[in-house]
């Protein structure tokens, strides 16, 4: 193939594909498509699992998705921090979340705790709050689960 015919394939190849481009600026347009939606954030609980029967003490894992971690009082966009709430009902978006036996706050950023409670079943859902420790809105609130506590 000689340098000619190399360089009218590369010119062909420039001009198709710039072709799209030049149409849409012509018309006012861009070539970039419009950037995808941020997926919504989710809160779980990784351990126990719904249902499940503990000892007096277990292992609690928190999971979150689509949104960050951060140690109370640290205000950085779309961060919050853990807080575990036992048999109890959750406080509005905005509203500071008390801390109580009833409400474990996690402001150190921990994703993971071990919590001992009486014997019987419990309900339980995480909530992530926000550097003041309000709720930030009802999307970072967990489903509640139930768990089975077991006597000694």
């Amino acid at each position: 193939m000689t340098s000619l015919s190399r360089r009218s394939i590369a010119l062909a190849s420039v001009l198709a594909l710039g072709a799209p481009f030049t149409s849409l600026a012509a018309q006012g347009g861009t070539a970039s498509a419009a950037a995808p939606a941020a997926p919504s954030p989710e809160i779980f609980f990784r351990s126990p699992a719904n249902g499940a029967t503990v000892g007096p003490t277990f292992p609690v894992v928190f999971g979150l998705r689509n949104y960050g971690v951060a140690p109370a009082g640290v205000r950085m966009p779309n961060t919050g921090h853990f807080h575990v709430l036992i048999d109890t009902e959750v406080p509005a978006a905005g509203v500071v979340i008390p801390g109580d036996s009833l409400h474990r706050h996690f402001g150190a950023g921990q994703i993971e705790t071990m919590l001992t409670l009486a014997p019987g079943t419990h309900t339980l859902r995480l909530v992530l709050g926000d550097a003041d420790h309000k709720v930030i809105g009802p999307a970072l609130v967990s489903a509640p689960i139930r768990v089975t506590v077991r006597p000694r």
